[in-house]
């Protein structure tokens, strides 16, 4: 498709996955030399308690370095996600080089595609597209009522195979000697600017947000900063807090007339206190100094994969991970472009937000995503899954903006595109069919 892909001003270019054999010659000396702390004793029931059990990460360690074949896994990404780099400006950070799967939608029987993002958060990436991408870009027999979509899912910056956040500093013009510095302030907004920007690249004037994890922060920060672009927001995972009285007075008048909570509320609430107790542990040292966790992740592939390994085990429903699965997502952090340790900087600079040095440069934190409603003007789904590492009451949930539409499902956890991709796919098919609550709100635009 070479060049002409987008309709927008930036350089959009075909993108193949091709990791130097060098590095991973690097990762197999690390895996020959790695060796392993020891683990207390304890009964089945407990093996999780302190974090990813040794017989694990020795197994995973040891198909890693003799059994699990990237080359393969790179043939396969490569042959079934179509893949592009856009170049895309950034206030305060120039040109960053967005790399993104886009698929557009099948337009037989005079269907009309519905541009949708799909927004990756951590410790994800742009995999968990894969299998979600034909329920959503095909037309199935079955579904001739429901809609078809341009799918684009970003690795976001400092993710997979985006650059990362940085200015080139010339320090000798005359020699040419360039150097990378890192810059702060690559928050929740300049995600929203970068996210936005592809789609603008593409074409796309209006379009959908899906999200989950940092995709529901940042799929909230951009329809915050453009809702003339983002009309809707699709989110599987939506931290919310209780709708305080000074903030949400009607609201909070609401709650207050259905409590106490039902059985399935308080189930929510019990989540959320767990999470908060006992699961949180990782987030707060990310939040906080994600730099010095980043020479672990950086220098260490056990220590990668055991970090990334236990979110995997403990965030989903009971899902049956295959090593080869749980090495892919892995690697794609290890080969990163940024590296691993930038994938954090996510959390410091959401928790830490400072304005860009541009004058007109935006900054959002991620208490605001979460405590300001969205506009009215754009409408926004809920799928609540059971497994989810942070549930809110639908009470709560009223407090995000325009909810229109909320959907419980049965099983299911913080991937849920990778977990249960057609429970997900027809709940965002749904919200924007005819027949849903979404329907029409991209002009020109209705899937049919």
């Amino acid at each position: 498709m070479g060049t002409t892909v987008g309709t927008g001003t930036s350089t959009i270019k075909p993108f193949k996955i091709s990791i130097p054999d060098a590095q991973l010659s690097s990762l197999h000396q690390k895996l020959a030399l790695a060796s392993f702390p020891d683990e207390v004793d304890h009964d089945d029931s407990q093996q999780w308690s302190m974090g990813a059990p040794l017989d694990d990460i020795k197994r995973l360690t040891n198909h890693w370095k003799h059994s699990f074949d990237w080359r393969k896994a790179e043939r396969e990404l490569n042959e079934t996600l179509p893949q592009f780099v856009a170049s895309v400006p950034v206030s305060g950070f120039g040109e960053l080089d967005v790399h993104f799967v886009y698929q557009r939608g099948e337009t037989r029987k005079g269907r009309v595609a519905i541009p949708l993002l799909f927004i990756h958060g951590w410790p994800g990436s742009f995999v968990e597209v894969q299998k979600i991408l034909p329920l959503l870009t095909q037309v199935s027999e079955d579904e001739d009522d429901l809609p078809v979509f341009d799918v684009v899912a970003p690795s976001l910056p400092n993710f997979g195979f985006s650059e990362g956040a940085s200015k080139v500093l010339s320090l000798l013009y005359i020699l040419v000697i360039q150097l990378i510095r890192f810059q702060k302030g690559f928050g929740l907004a300049q995600y929203a600017e970068s996210m936005n920007a592809v789609m603008a690249a593409l074409g796309y004037s209006e379009y959908v947000v899906q999200g989950g994890d940092w995709g529901s922060f940042i799929a909230r920060a951009m329809a915050t900063f453009y809702p003339t672009h983002v009309k809707a927001v699709h989110l599987n995972f939506i931290p919310m807090p209780p709708p305080y009285p000074w903030k949400h007075p009607l609201l909070f008048l609401q709650t207050l007339l259905t409590l106490p909570f039902s059985a399935t509320e308080r189930a929510k609430v019990s989540v959320l206190r767990a999470y908060l107790d006992d699961g949180s542990g990782y987030s707060k040292q990310q939040d906080t100094r994600p730099q010095t966790l980043g020479y672990a992740l950086h220098d260490s592939p056990v220590g990668l994969l055991a970090w990334v390994y236990e979110k995997l085990q403990a965030w989903t429903d009971s899902y049956a991970w295959t090593d080869d699965e749980v090495l892919q997502w892995v690697s794609i952090y290890l080969f990163s472009r940024a590296g691993p340790a930038a994938s954090l900087r996510i959390y410091y600079e959401s928790t830490h937000p400072v304005r860009p040095q541009e004058n007109d440069g935006k900054m959002i934190s991620r208490d605001q995503t979460v405590y300001d409603p969205l506009p009215s003007s754009v409408k926004i789904a809920v799928a609540n899954f059971p497994k989810e590492i942070l549930q809110s009451p639908s009470s709560w949930i009223q407090a995000a903006g325009n909810v229109v539409r909320e959907t419980t499902f049965d099983r299911g956890g913080h991937f849920a595109a990778w977990e249960v991709p057609a429970l997900l796919a027809h709940d965002v098919k749904a919200f924007m069919s005819k027949a849903g609550e979404g329907y029409g709100i991209v002009s020109g635009k209705d899937g049919y």
